[in-house]
């Protein structure tokens, strides 16, 4: 198995496995156009040309960067593609002088098991602030806000009632 910068004709299977999950509302959708703007922030995992899943490092300021989008077709579970995706969207933000690299999921075990701490996307204003508000699963978020220092430290652990998600965060913070 490699892991390799994404190529237009990847555009198809990514926009099909990311659309399989979003269909289960695993995760957000994406379609052509965004894969197609966004297609130098993905990486893809194949075997023998094979294509066995996606993930991609977005940018959000000089300082922290969100691995979003990150799937795996059915039947590669558990072979190390997701860890290996990860992984490497973890090494390119080192690269580009990152110190922070978070992730939106549903599956909080799955990035603990890759060095990532739960935190409340309240520590997070770059992304609450920013794109959480146009989400179309801001009042009903259900994922968890895990965070990575790139520098080996460990994010503080979350406070007793801290909010985790957006839309906790958001009723967390309304007034009275």
């Amino acid at each position: 198995m490699i892991v390799r910068a994404a190529r237009d004709p990847d555009i198809g299977p990514m926009r099909a496995l990311i659309g399989r999950y979003a269909a289960e509302d695993r995760m957000l959708e994406r379609s052509d156009a965004f894969l197609r703007a966004n297609l130098a922030d993905f990486v893809v995992a194949e075997d023998n040309g094979t294509f066995l899943g996606c993930g991609a490092l977005a940018e959000l300021t000089a300082d922290l960067a969100e691995l979003r989008s990150l799937a795996v077709v059915p039947g590669a579970g558990r072979r190390g593609v997701g860890t290996a995706i990860v992984a490497a969207c973890v090494e390119r933000a080192r690269e580009r002088g990152l110190r922070r690299v978070f992730a939106l999921t549903l599956v909080p075990e799955f990035f603990t098991k890759s060095g990532f701490t739960l935190t409340s996307l309240g520590r997070l204003p770059e992304k609450s602030a920013s794109e959480c508000p146009v989400c179309p699963k801001r009042f009903a978020c259900d994922e968890h806000a895990m965070l990575l220092h790139l520098d080996g430290s460990v994010p503080p652990a979350l406070g007793a009632g801290e909010p985790v998600g957006y839309t906790r965060l958001f009723l967390h913070t309304e007034p009275s």
